[in-house]
């Protein structure tokens, strides 16, 4: 603890008996004999005097030096004692007046005097700290820019600081009086929040009081606010003060931290100005989404932080690009939108996307490395009856889902009518994931001929679904949707144990051994789950031969990986099963691929058997299919046989089988008994 320092103005030797009792007790203690120098010693000294002690009992003008001091702000502070005569009731009276913090008489009692100076030193540095601790206090709150509030429950009276008035926008007169009056000032949306969270404190369920919300400023604009408080507690427990702080937040709250563009937040207000806007006044606006397209390959090969440099620039060369009338937001990491207000026509979006499509497709390079950089553009045009900013943006987005559809760099307008067919599609695959559960999925079976002899060959197991209300589905509504959701996966390993189980019942029935059903394969099933695994899994339930199981594969699905398609087939093929691909001469038609896959059979698509009706170049395409398959020692499907004349033309043509309606359209299993039987030799003979 540092020394007290004790400044002794004594003209006469009265107190020289009391400075040393003060040296004895360890003060730091000077002594002067007038006025003026005691004046300089208090204006020079380092560290500062603690306590002047002056003795006015004679040449010392003791009240003309207390009013000096206390005149000037260095001294304001300083702790003074006057000795005075013990009848100089009215000079002690004076002195007082003047500024001293207490009077000590002559003669003088020397305990007396020391206990005296200790209590006003201690009273006095008590003071003098708690005036410290608040200009620190106040010195922080200036610095942090927070405005502070007090509420006094038992007063009923609230106190809202200079600053914390300044951050709303409002004068003394402004200020609210009582706790009612501050919470009308908080948004409509944050009301019950706050009320909530207050509520909470003051019943004790939370330590602190701490909520994030939005207030009105004047101008009737809302900032957002952190406010925090801590409360006060009478003898009983009860809350009797709430105190704490306002810090504007708006700032973190409506910015991106990543591109510092403006978040969702500021453009959900700016669209719904522009939508109230549109209805008073007319205004045209729209809105753009944006997306970097290939943004997760970019991801996988240069990482997260190279990913944000180059969306900071995109947003950097767009908002270069735009009108000082439109807005840009960022809405998540890779999806930034673009508010066009005060638009003359519709052209203006479309001029507005092409300029900023223009801007951020130029070459870039970011850490030595050069990118071209493509977008994909959703737009969506505001109207008066939009209710909200949401309305809106589900429109813009899910234009962007069209523009994405169509491949890199594209864009498009939201067409109320695919919004529609959006919210069918997400039904629709709502109940595709519960169809399965539900037993609503059947399996049909075409026949495939044999044209040697005309006799049932075997099956094509083809997927159905029917649904509760809209009756039955057709596969081209569905089955691409399960390819794109994955739940084709599932649904395929369904189809092969059903076909599996259905070929054991006919067999077990009388049906020929070498009898077989032909399952298609998709992409997703070549990419996920061990299909090889499954095969095998079923072939063995049911103790089958593999013969029994044929799968059909597309070109489009095995082109998609060919060295993982190689690898499955191989395993396929090991364990026996006949391998078939489906819709020859409609993908790549590959001499390769036919030369470097372990196919059996190829099928030609139906609209080959189309094209051979009255056009002999059908008719070659078809004889030139069936020789590249004899080259190979593959037998040859003709689908979509129709009518006799399909039949005589693919016989001719030298195909082995045929598959269409002429020998019978797909239908369930228990409805192809008569197809298992002798009479059906007849057909096509």
């Amino acid at each position: 603890m540092a020394q007290e320092r004790i400044l002794i103005a004594d003209d006469t030797g009265d107190l020289a008996g009391l400075a040393d009792e003060l040296r004895n007790a360890g003060k730091g203690v000077l002594s002067v004999g007038d006025a003026e120098e005691a004046v300089s010693r208090l204006d020079d000294a380092v560290p500062t005097i603690d306590l002047l002690l002056l003795n006015g009992s004679r040449s010392i003008d003791a009240i003309a030096l207390l009013r000096r001091l206390r005149s000037t702000e260095r001294h304001t502070d300083l702790a003074i004692i006057v000795a005075l005569p013990a009848n100089a009731d009215e000079r002690m009276a004076d002195a007082f007046m003047s500024g001293a913090n207490d009077c000590i008489s002559f003669p003088l009692s020397l305990k007396v005097a020391i206990a005296r100076l200790q209590q006003v030193m201690r009273h006095h540095g008590a003071i003098i700290d708690g005036q410290e601790q608040r200009e620190r206090f106040d010195l922080v709150v200036v610095g942090s820019g927070d405005g502070i509030w007090d509420w006094r429950l038992d007063r009923d009276n609230l106190y809202f600081s200079p600053r914390l008035l300044e951050l709303l926008g409002r004068s003394e007169e402004q200020r609210p009086n009582s706790i009612d009056q501050w919470i009308d000032l908080v948004h409509p949306e944050d009301r019950e929040m706050v009320k909530h969270d207050l509520r909470n404190h003051l019943e004790g369920i939370s330590l602190s009081f701490r909520v994030e919300c939005r207030m009105q400023h004047r101008n009737h604009a809302y900032r957002w606010f952190l406010i925090r408080g801590a409360s006060q507690h009478d003898e009983f427990g009860k809350v009797i003060r709430v105190a704490g702080s306002f810090t504007d937040i708006s700032e973190r709250k409506l910015t991106d931290p990543m591109t510092g563009l403006p978040n969702r937040l500021v453009l959900y207000d700016r669209i719904s100005q522009a939508i109230l806007r549109s209805r008073r006044r007319g205004e045209k606006f729209g809105i753009i989404m944006l997306q970097s397209d290939r943004y997760e390959v970019m991801r996988a090969a240069y990482g997260q932080e190279f990913c944000d440099q180059a969306q900071k620039y995109i947003a950097q060369r767009i908002s270069q690009s735009l009108r000082t009338t439109d807005t840009l937001t960022a809405i998540s990491e890779n999806t930034m939108c673009v508010l066009v207000d005060a638009m003359r026509d519709d052209s203006d979006l479309l001029r507005v996307a092409r300029r900023l499509r223009a801007a951020a497709e130029e070459p870039m390079t970011l850490n030595q490395e050069t990118l071209m950089m493509t977008l994909s553009l959703g737009m969506a045009e505001g109207r008066p009856e939009h209710q909200n900013a949401e309305e809106l943006l589900k429109e813009a987005m899910a234009a962007l889902n069209t523009a994405r559809l169509q491949g890199s760099g594209q864009e498009a307008i939201f067409d109320p009518d695919s919004q529609q067919r959006s919210k069918e599609r997400l039904r629709l695959e709502a109940d595709l994931h519960l169809a399965l559960r539900r037993d609503e999925l059947r399996v049909h079976y075409q026949p495939i001929i044999n044209f040697a002899d005309g006799r049932l060959a075997g099956f094509e197991a083809l997927l159905r679904w029917v649904h509760p209300t809209r009756g039955v589905i057709s596969p081209a509504d569905f089955i691409p949707m399960a390819e794109q959701t994955g739940l084709i996966v599932p649904v395929g390993a369904w189809v092969l144990q059903n076909a599996a189980r259905q070929i054991r019942e006919w067999i077990d029935e009388g049906a020929p051994e070498n009898l077989f059903v032909s399952v298609n394969v998709s992409s997703r099933q070549l990419e996920g789950g061990d299909l090889a695994g499954i095969v095998q899994q079923v072939l063995a339930e049911y103790r089958l031969s593999p013969v029994s199981l044929r799968l059909e594969l597309t070109e489009s699905a095995i082109m998609q990986d060919v060295s993982a398609a190689r690898e499955l087939l191989g395993k396929l093929r090991d364990i026996g099963c006949g391998l078939l691909l489906d819709d020859f001469g409609t993908g790549y038609s590959s001499l390769s691929l036919l030369q470097g896959l372990p196919i059996d059979v190829l099928k030609i698509d139906q609209s080959f058997i189309r094209s051979m009706r009255g056009d002999r170049g059908g008719i070659r395409m078809v004889e030139a299919i069936v020789h590249l398959a004899r080259l190979f020692d593959l037998k040859v499907v003709a689908e979509g046989i129709e009518d006799e004349r399909d039949e005589r033309l693919a016989r001719a043509c030298g195909c082995d089988f045929g598959q269409g309606w002429l020998f019978g359209k797909p239908r369930l299993a228990a409805d192809c008994s008569d197809l298992l039987h002798p009479p059906l030799a007849a057909v096509g003979g």
